[in-house]
């Protein structure tokens, strides 16, 4: 069912955008090179949208580097407003050979990803806190270290989780998913509705409650769980 609805949701999106752009749409002509963005300000949320590959880099120094289409890089947008990147495309960009953006970051809050973008971590990334929302059919792949997650998903979009975490906050709506398996956790709390799904795995504590067929499946021996029904233990 999850994938399912994501399928539907993602199809709807595309159809929506090509109705909307079809006499102005880009289209890049495959050239492909790279640029080196400047960085006026510092930042320390991310937003992201429209179909956008992003690769995260935890480093000592912040950097935008921008691969396309050459006649794409004046349609991709990264700017900083309030201490948060916003990085999306001016024009609905109709097809394209590349359209990566390479980030990287001292420390993040935030991550948030819509409309079909894709963002990924080349590295693990270490610091105490981290909140993650993805909507709309994006997707995010990410190695973490953390004392402190909280992640939400809605409309089709999905969450790949690694690393490890003390405290882990999942809520997944509306045929997304977070899979968090691979995610090593204390204390974990889950919600999922609508048809999401997700994983997830805790050692201490447990607490996964799903509605409105919403699905959740727990790894680990936790010592304390409190759950209801759609909720199902699992082995690795």
């Amino acid at each position: 069912m999850s994938t399912l609805i994501k399928i539907i949701i993602t199809s709807i999106l595309s159809v929506s955008l090509f109705s909307c752009n079809i006499n102005t749409g880009v289209k890049g002509n495959g050239n492909i090179t790279t640029t080196t963005r400047a960085l006026e300000q510092s930042f320390n949320q991310i937003e992201v949208s429209s179909g956008l590959e992003i690769y995260l880099t935890q480093s000592s120094i912040e950097s935008i580097l921008v691969e396309a289409d050459e006649n794409l890089h004046d349609v991709i947008i990264t700017e900083v407003t309030n201490n948060i990147l916003k990085i999306y495309p001016s024009k609905n960009i109709s097809s394209s050979a590349v359209k990566k953006i390479f980030i990287n970051f001292k420390n993040l809050e935030k991550i948030k990803s819509a409309s079909g973008s894709d963002v990924f971590s080349t590295n693990k990334i270490r610091q105490n806190a981290l909140i993650l929302q993805a909507a709309s059919g994006s997707s995010m792949h990410l190695d973490l270290e953390l004392m402190e997650l909280d992640c939400s998903t809605s409309s089709g979009s999905d969450l790949q989780l690694q690393g490890t975490t003390t405290k882990f906050i999942a809520k997944a709506a509306s045929g997304s998913s977070i899979d968090a398996k691979n995610l090593h956790c204390s204390n974990a709390n889950a919600q999922a509705a609508s048809g999401a799904n997700i994983r997830v795995e805790a050692s201490d504590k447990l607490v996964a409650k799903t509605s409105s067929g919403g699905h959740i499946s727990y790894f680990g021996t936790p010592n304390k769980i409190n759950k209801t029904k759609g909720v199902s233990a699992q082995t690795k």
